[in-house]
């Protein structure tokens, strides 16, 4: 179909009247969107919401035994940008204990598969369909309290046996995380979608960083386990330092969910607890002041070490809640 179309124009934009036929071949109505791309050589390319031109075109890598290190990184980030498919190429057959650990990584990455496995190639497609992304997320806060409560109850009963749990959930936070950012950046990238989900682009980068931060404090869950597990006791003073730094976390949680996308988006002039959520940010500030404190006099490196996590695990908490009151503030525009 080849059409020619008269430029029209309304005050200072111009628009064309779009081939009956053609809209008619991809079932568009007055409410379809379509994505209008702008080509490296300039000209326009309009693309009906049915058509994926990232399934379409699988993103190709080409890996050889020096770089063979990075499929891991080439991984992550494909998935995370938002790619849909993607073919890795090998310049030798890939062997076994490298073939597991590429199998390893796609299971941490929700909605991945392995399409195709041959000796010198593989094809890595997203098979999943995503909607929402505030479960997900509330998911991942959700992992990471059951880590540190895990924690914080294994530091008071002194019973260590039940530290294996907290490790074992680090890779649901981890995965979490990725399918967040995915997300994000699939909505940044079509603001169709981003409807679709119920997110707009504010929003995908408050969520974002939420889910960054989550993924850390969980990491420092984990070291703080380690360094536990070093020691034979732990102070009292610093269990019950320990379920403030769980208390904190529980209520930068409430914070920082108490403001939903729809009602940023219609402007709500409801209260979401503002008061309590710079109320937050001040206990984050004093805790973190008495980690540090309790920091010097302590002798034993693994209780520094301890100490350390904790203080930074509160550390993130306060930037979580500095998210928090960004996103009632722009509840209020």
């Amino acid at each position: 179909m080849i059409n020619t179309r008269k430029l029209n124009q309304v005050r200072n934009s111009f628009y064309v009247y779009l081939p009956r036929q053609w809209c008619d071949s991809f079932g568009l109505t007055k409410d379809s969107e379509v994505r209008i791309e702008q080509m490296p050589e300039g000209y326009l390319r309009i693309i009906p919401p049915t058509i994926n031109l990232l399934e379409s075109n699988p993103l190709l890598f080409e890996v050889d035994n020096d770089n063979q290190v990075n499929i891991v990184e080439l991984l992550i980030g494909s998935y995370i940008v938002g790619v849909n498919k993607l073919k890795l190429t090998f310049s030798e057959s890939l062997d076994m204990a490298m073939r597991e650990q590429i199998s390893r990584w796609i299971r941490k990455l929700p909605g991945f598969e392995i399409l195709e496995e041959h000796t010198d190639s593989l094809t890595i497609s997203d098979t999943s369909e995503k909607q929402v992304i505030t479960p997900i997320l509330r998911r991942q806060f959700s992992t990471t309290k059951y880590m540190l409560t895990t924690l914080v109850n294994t530091m008071d009963s002194q019973e260590y046996d039940q530290s294996s749990k907290i490790l074992d959930r680090d890779e649901d936070v981890d995965r979490h995380r990725y399918f967040v950012e995915r997300l994000c950046h699939l909505a940044l990238q079509n603001p169709s979608y981003a409807r679709k989900i119920d997110i707009n682009p504010s929003e995908a980068l408050h969520y974002s960083l939420a889910a960054k931060y989550v993924e850390r404090i969980a990491d420092h869950i984990c070291e703080a386990t380690q360094a536990m597990l070093q020691l034979p006791s732990v102070s009292k003073k610093l269990r019950d330092l320990s379920k403030d730094v769980l208390e904190v976390f529980e209520t930068t949680t409430k914070t920082f969910f108490a403001v939903t996308v729809s009602e940023i988006e219609k402007g709500s002039k409801k209260s979401f607890g503002a008061e309590d959520a710079f109320a937050s940010v001040r206990k984050t500030d004093r805790l973190e002041e008495t980690l540090e404190r309790l920091s010097p006099p302590a002798k034993n490196p693994h209780e520094i070490l301890l100490i350390l996590h904790l203080g930074r695990i509160v550390s993130y908490c306060a930037d979580i809640g500095e998210v928090a009151i960004n996103r009632m503030i722009e509840a209020h525009i």
